[in-house]
């Protein structure tokens, strides 16, 4: 198995800047966007989605336009190029190597998305992925079982880009 300080894919971000497909570098931007002092809700409005389009367009991965279940809708059954669904290992596997990954779960009203991030090691369990979200909490690293309640955790759908 190669580790993520071995491969490095060089993209192009949307401002027209190279960068790499590593770690170190989906971390930076993630942190970049500071969620936990941005996206805060405004009272019962979220911006889980705003967060998440943001965290991938900024890593040339654009996710599809809408909230959280308009994403879903348009992800499920890998409707949009460059996207595909993963089991959660291979999120995070995928994360870790600096691959650009979402986590989400359509619901009635509106879902939730949550951008899944580097964590350094491998995981065994769903409750081990890592991931940032806005929401009613924002957090820019947490495992995800602060994301839902451990009975919704199994319809969570993860995606990947290449």
């Amino acid at each position: 198995m190669l580790s993520a300080s071995i491969i490095s894919l060089t993209i192009i971000n949307s401002g027209g800047i190279r960068m790499a497909r590593t770690a170190s570098a989906y971390s930076s931007t993630i942190d970049g966007f500071k969620v936990e002092s941005n996206y805060l809700p405004d009272g019962n409005i979220t911006f889980c989605n705003v967060f998440a389009q943001a965290v991938m367009k900024a890593m040339s991965a654009a996710l599809p336009t809408g909230q959280a279940n308009d994403i879903a809708n348009a992800l499920y059954g890998n409707g949009t190029p460059g996207w595909y669904s993963v089991t959660f290992l291979d999120a995070q596997k995928r994360a870790n190597l600096g691959y650009p990954t979402v986590a989400l779960r359509a619901a009635s009203g509106n879902g939730h998305i949550v951008v899944v991030r580097p964590k350094g090691s491998s995981i065994t369990t769903l409750k081990e992925v890592l991931v940032a979200q806005a929401g009613r909490s924002n957090f820019n690293s947490k495992t995800i079982n602060y994301s839902w309640p451990a009975e919704e955790l199994p319809e969570v759908k993860f995606y990947t880009h290449d």
